[in-house]
């Protein structure tokens, strides 16, 4: 599949879906604070400041895009790659559970019409990037590795986001937005320059 490509980056696809995903975490929390943190501003001083008595649980969310085939209008393709699989088990490892989110679309007025989206959990194997195939029409994808891994309702989604029971303050909090992006760069220590650049999550502060 060399020439599978996509019409849209990471962030067009976030800023599209995750106020699908804040919607249905609403049901379940009243506070979901979205946010894709830099370290000058909500790692900042201020940012510390204002929520130094809070607690909070935490979840992310890594966008996925589309991929498509020109001669191809029946499927679209997903790629999960080595970085987004170990940020999410970092993620795991350290009480955030992060997910995968792909919306089912093949142009721009597909994404402006609050779009289907799969939700997956990232717990695959590191041996290699892996592209999968998904029916366009009706969402599916013949690939057992993929459609086990796929929370396929609201309730599936809250579930498995419930299952990060850990509770943070706000300094906490950052140094786990740091951690997991070290470990998803494959870097030993943390690195401004390394935080800005590849894959980092959509985080969500609920409670």
């Amino acid at each position: 599949m060399k020439n599978v490509t996509s019409f849209i980056s990471e962030h067009t696809v976030g800023l599209s879906i995750a106020p699908i995903l804040k919607k249905i975490l609403n049901k379940e929390y009243n506070h979901v604070a979205p946010m894709f943190p830099w370290m000058s501003r909500e790692g900042g001083s201020v940012s510390k400041y204002l929520h130094e008595a809070d607690k909070f649980k935490i979840v992310g969310l890594y966008p996925r895009r589309p991929k498509i085939l020109i001669s191809d209008e029946e499927n679209l393709y997903l790629k999960i790659n080595e970085q987004i699989i170990l940020g999410a088990q970092c993620g795991s490892d350290l009480g955030i559970p992060i997910i995968g989110g792909f919306p089912v679309v093949r142009n721009f007025w597909e994404l402006s019409q609050t779009p289907n989206c799969l939700w997956i959990k990232l717990n695959f194997e590191l041996n290699e990037n892996k592209l999968f195939q998904i029916n366009h029409k009706n969402a599916t994808c013949t690939n057992e590795e993929l459609t086990k891994r796929v929370l396929g309702s609201n309730q599936a989604v809250l579930d498995f986001i419930n299952s990060g029971d850990k509770f943070f303050d706000i300094d906490e909090a950052i140094e786990a937005f740091k951690k997991i992006k070290m470990v998803s760069s494959n870097l030993e220590y943390y690195s401004s320059f390394a935080y800005m650049g590849g894959y980092k999550p959509i985080y969500f502060l609920i409670r």
